[in-house]
């Protein structure tokens, strides 16, 4: 009987302590957790809102941390620890800058208190800020000034030609011309006009050609533009185009007996890697089609080297590989490479290989 009454005191002195420790931390209370700006004008720049709170624990909090979405910032809180009874705050600015209509932003508070994290939110509605030509001609291009200066002409068939055309305006006091030292075959650009006034406005009319650049898939390109005749001037301007083989009208007949790629593994994760260390790996594949599989292309990105298959045109039932060789050199911590294999498969005509893993700082 004296044994179990040591066990119910010894519970009950448990829990009292446990109640206790909880009581005796500190705990943060907002006088208000949510900040309506109400109606503000872009054009009037970024808005400062400080929420301020109290400890109203038992012992000494700290903010450990403020985390916010996009379009604001947490540039002051404050640092030391808040005694019990005593306030703190948290400044929070937001930029309306190119974020027209209505916002809810929120930021996430970190401290020591019982209630570890509290969320804290920011709304109101931003009235644009009236457009100006540089808004509307963004990118400076030697001295015009283009929407944009790349052209992406989308998805082409091999032997499809496109025509687009990029504008610009010339906000300079001179008369300027353009002109093109040299273009890529597949390339045909003209400046309409070829002389632009002050203040006036042309277009680019570029032509891509994806039989004469012959390749498939993401393709992209540059020419270089002169401006009233200064070949010192690097004014680039890009392209780009998806090209592919057009599948959409063949028949279920035709799909029936098409070839059909199969990898054995489309991922491969070689663990851990030391720096100048170089791994390898064989994504076997077998065409389980009815026809001839064609490998069009092999591409690799940026720190990954892929090797092409010595036999790139297979019957069914025959199979090959790409090779995937990862360098480490130059490389650090977790590693995701892709290698796009391109075939005349179409039902995948384009497939993901993944080589992934971390290389080591020492």
């Amino acid at each position: 009987m004296k044994r179990y009454i040591l066990v119910i005191l010894f519970v009950c002195l448990a829990g009292s302590y446990m109640v206790f420790g909880q009581q005796a931390r500190g705990e943060i209370k907002f006088e208000k957790e949510q900040h309506n700006f109400g109606v503000i004008q872009e054009a009037d720049g970024p808005v400062t809102y400080v929420f301020e709170f109290t400890n109203s624990g038992a012992e000494p909090l700290v903010i450990t941390n403020v985390r916010a979405t996009a379009g604001c910032t947490v540039p002051e809180w404050t640092r030391q620890p808040v005694r019990p009874g005593e306030k703190g705050s948290i400044k929070v600015v937001f930029n309306p800058r190119n974020m027209p209509g209505k916002f809810n932003k929120s930021m996430v508070v970190s401290s020591t208190a019982m209630t570890s994290n509290k969320v804290l939110r920011v709304l109101g509605e931003v009235i644009p800020r009236e457009r100006t030509i540089e808004d509307e001609y963004p990118f400076l291009v030697g001295s015009l000034r283009f929407r944009t200066n790349h052209m992406g002409f989308g998805t082409m068939s091999p032997t499809e030609t496109k025509t687009d055309s990029l504008l610009f305006v010339n906000l300079t006091d001179q008369e300027l011309s353009i002109s093109f030292p040299s273009l890529p075959k597949h390339l045909t650009v003209k400046a309409i006009p070829e002389t632009v006034k002050p203040g006036g406005k042309g277009k680019l009319e570029i032509t891509f050609n994806a039989e004469i650049r012959n390749d498939w898939g993401v393709v992209s390109d540059y020419f270089q533009m002169i401006i009233s005749d200064n070949p010192v001037q690097r004014n680039y301007m890009y392209s780009s185009a998806n090209i592919q083989e057009d599948f959409s009208k063949l028949t279920d007949k035709q799909r029936e007996n098409a070839p059909a790629i199969s990898f054995e593994k489309t991922t491969y994760d070689f663990g851990k890697l030391k720096p100048d260390e170089k791994v390898e790996f064989d994504y076997v594949f077998t065409n389980t089609g009815k026809s001839d599989l064609l490998i069009r292309k092999v591409r690799a990105g940026c720190g990954c080297t892929a090797i092409s298959p010595t036999k790139t045109l297979l019957k069914p039932g025959e199979s090959s590989s790409v090779k995937a060789v990862f360098d480490s050199r130059g490389q650090r911590g977790r590693q995701n490479k892709g290698i796009t294999v391109l075939s005349n498969d179409p039902a995948k005509p384009s497939v993901i290989l993944r080589i992934s893993g971390e290389v080591l700082t020492e």
